[in-house]
């Protein structure tokens, strides 16, 4: 049986950066009027973000959800096509190759989707499958990872490309509202893209697992308004975590016949700093283990199912993993749901 391999991974990001503060101080303080939100700000392990936007010009409206979808179209489309050219060239494949296109993004839409503006403008073939895993939320990168998987166990021949885009920025939010002052904390703007096939050196994709935990349908969530994505982020999600984190990962453990100890990476969904902590806690797992989920909440922040690839990617620049390693990726989204893949370079 095939086992899929990772042939490419690229990560793109928009041209403007901004500082934790500055976004604060000059974006959205006129938008929160709360001095709490200063200290949820800086108590967030982030020192900079990134925005499809210069300033706050377009948000001081409270623009329509017609129209930041429409921006979203407008820019997502160049970030998209520049991440899938970045991991073509990495993959040596061309557009004609793939077989399978996947999408994930929870920060706009349309139909027929960014998937087939892009195919066409790359010139894949007319025979090309697609998937669009649209609203999943953070998880989605690796719920994108496992959908791959299938396709190549299935076709063993086949060349799947996966991307994430998610314009998070476009979806700031008016009012002081505690959900709202930590969303717009958290979340920047990113996309990955991975190409999946066969291949005997590259690393290879494993096995997979979701877990649901559905006494807590209300813990995360984005829900539509007039004016754009409402983000649902209870503060008890960490407390959840610690609780679940010791339950699901023996059972994974079991599944792929390894123990904790044969782990050499751990690729870890940023989607705060305390969830980091509370993961990192629940396993024991030292600061080199979590050093590639803060890094990249560091730096980029929280850009939803982007931002496993920009772990992963971390972690093949700085770990320096050698053939063997074991690594498992980790990933947590509404639901609540926790999505967990292991590798092996």
């Amino acid at each position: 049986m095939t086992t899929p391999a990772l042939l490419g991974l690229a990560t793109q990001l928009p041209a403007h950066r901004h500082l934790q503060m500055d976004l604060h101080d000059r974006w959205l303080f006129p938008f929160i009027h709360s001095q709490r939100a200063r200290a949820i700000f800086a108590a967030a392990e982030i020192e900079s973000r990134y925005s499809v936007m210069a300033d706050s010009s377009f948000l001081d409206s409270k623009p329509t959800t017609q129209a930041r979808n429409q921006l979203y179209l407008e820019t997502a489309r160049p970030l998209a096509l520049a991440v899938i050219q970045q991991a073509l060239a990495n993959a040596k494949l061309t557009p004609r190759d793939l077989d399978h296109f996947i999408i994930t993004s929870c920060t706009g839409w349309d139909t027929p989707g960014l998937e087939v503006t892009l195919a066409a403008e790359l010139g894949m073939k007319p025979t090309l499958r697609r998937t669009a895993l649209m609203g999943m939320g953070c998880q989605a990168g690796l719920t994108g990872l496992d959908r791959a998987m299938l396709e190549i166990t299935a076709r063993p021949q086949s060349l799947v490309l996966l991307v994430a885009v998610e314009l998070c920025s476009l979806q700031f939010q008016h009012g002081n509202t505690l959900e709202n002052m930590i969303a717009d904390a958290l979340f920047g703007d990113g996309l990955g893209a991975a190409i999946l096939g066969h291949s005997e050196t590259a690393p290879r994709l494993l096995d997979t697992m979701s877990y649901h935990h559905y006494a807590a349908p209300t813990a995360m969530g984005v829900h539509l308004s007039d004016q754009g994505y409402q983000i649902e982020l209870a503060t008890r999600v960490p407390k959840l975590l610690r609780q679940l984190i010791p339950e699901i990962m023996p059972a994974f453990f079991n599944q792929v016949g390894l123990k904790q100890s044969d782990i050499r990476f751990w690729g870890i969904h940023p989607g705060g700093a305390k969830i980091v902590e509370v993961v990192g806690e629940s396993l024991h797992l030292s600061e080199m283990d979590l050093s590639y989920a803060r890094r990249v909440l560091r730096h980029y922040g929280n850009m939803s199912s982007a931002t496993i690839f920009f772990v992963l990617e971390d972690m093949m620049q700085h770990g320096n993993p050698q053939r063997g390693d074991y690594a498992i990726l980790m990933t947590f989204g509404p639901g609540l749901t926790v999505e967990l893949a292991l590798m092996q370079f």
